[in-house]
């Protein structure tokens, strides 16, 4: 006569089933702070922002309107492109 498992065992060829597989799982370390990255309006925003900074820097002189976007566009590109760089 075979003895008999106890009710709830596996049998030792089986796989264990996923309840019983450690999950390893990743933190996060204090040296990698996790960045919040703007969306499309708020980057607008920004850029609007700065824009109209460099309308007021000019004396408020119309007619440089896409000059001024342009400028604040590449100075919003050189600050995401700082805070992408390593170290940044």
């Amino acid at each position: 006569m075979k003895p008999q498992r106890p009710a709830g065992s596996s049998n030792s060829n089986s796989k264990p089933s996923m309840e019983t597989v450690p999950v390893a799982r990743k933190s996060r370390s204090a040296a990698s702070p996790v960045r919040a990255w703007p969306d499309d309006d708020q980057r607008e925003r920004m850029v609007r922002e700065a824009a109209y900074c460099c309308y007021e820097a000019r004396g408020c002189i119309d007619g440089h309107e896409l000059e001024d976007w342009l400028k604040a566009e590449a100075a919003s590109r050189a600050s995401s492109a700082a805070n992408t760089a390593p170290g940044g």
